[in-house]
Parts: C-alpha cells; structure tokens; sequence
C-alpha cells in the first residue's frame, strides 16, 4: 500500500481513485459525489479500518463537521452511469438488499434521490443492471442517516426530529 492508497485520514472519505476504489467499482455499482468545495468523493464500503463501514454515512459525518454539502450525486456500473440533477437541498442514497422467500436469489437495488424545496424524491434503481423499478417521493425525515442535506434545508429539523411531524 502506498500513501494515494489511504483516504482522508480523519473522516476515511475516498476523494481519489485509489486501488480500493477501482476494485471496488470493477466489482460492485457505486456512487459518486461532487461537493460544494469542490470535491469528488467515491463510494468504497468496506475498505479495511474505516468506520463507519458505509462510504455514505462516512461521507454525511464529514459534511456535517465540515459545513459542506453535496452538489452532484451520479451512480455507476462500470460505464453505464445515471445523474441526479445537480444543485439541489439536498441528496438520499440507501443500499438495499431483498429477496422472495424459499428463492435463492437476492435482489440488489440502490434508492437514490435528491431534496428540492423540502420534497425528497426519489428513484429505485435494480443493480447491477441500472434498471429504473420506482420513482417515488418520500418523507424527508424518515431516512435521516440516509440524507444529507444543506445546513437549513429542512429548518435544522432533520438532525433532531424523525417523526415526520415538522414538513
């Protein structure tokens, strides 16, 4: 391992195309997101001694103790890729796994989505295909882990409250 290989060693945030990220894009779909200073973070779950193990809620811990936010959010498998439209209040990634029962396989999916005047919307994406199943809204308050949006987006509601009282 040489030092391009390690993350940002505060917040393990992957802000370049390491050996771990191109592994881990050549084996898994993955997202991709540009930050208001101008950063390019890339999903690398897993990656040995970063906590937390999710690359999305690693990501919302640096934003949030940084005073950043996400402009741009793309999802991929290998060269197929999908933009969220860019500049939004806020954006929802949430890796899902599903399966029937007494079946043997299970079903893989991405829900990916973006805040816009406090309406989240968002969109279900069956992986590895990249196919479209649900486009949806949800509440914003619902999901909190899986949100990260703008300092005041949700009137500072979205770290204290998750009842769905406040929208």
């Amino acid at each position: 391992m040489n030092l391009s290989d390690i993350p940002d060693r505060e917040y393990n945030v992957a802000k370049q195309l390491d050996s771990y990220v191109n592994q881990y894009g050549d084996k898994n779909p993955m997202w991709i997101a540009e930050l208001s200073n101008g950063e390019t973070i890339y999903q690398d779950d897993g990656r040995p001694n970063a906590t937390p193990e999710s690359a999305w809620a690693r990501l919302k811990i640096y934003c949030e103790n940084e005073g950043l936010h996400v402009t741009n959010l793309k999802i991929k498998n290998r060269s197929n890729a999908k933009d969220v439209p860019a500049n939004k209040d806020g954006y929802f990634f949430c890796k899902c796994a599903s399966a029937f029962m007494f079946g043997g396989e299970t079903l893989h999916s991405f829900i990916v989505g973006y805040l816009d005047n406090g309406r989240l919307l968002v969109r279900k994406w069956a992986m590895p295909e990249m196919i479209l199943e649900r486009v949806e809204e949800r509440d914003p308050f619902a999901n909190p882990d899986c949100l990260i949006a703008k300092d005041g987006a949700l009137n500072g509601q979205l770290q204290t409250q998750n009842d769905g009282s406040a929208v």
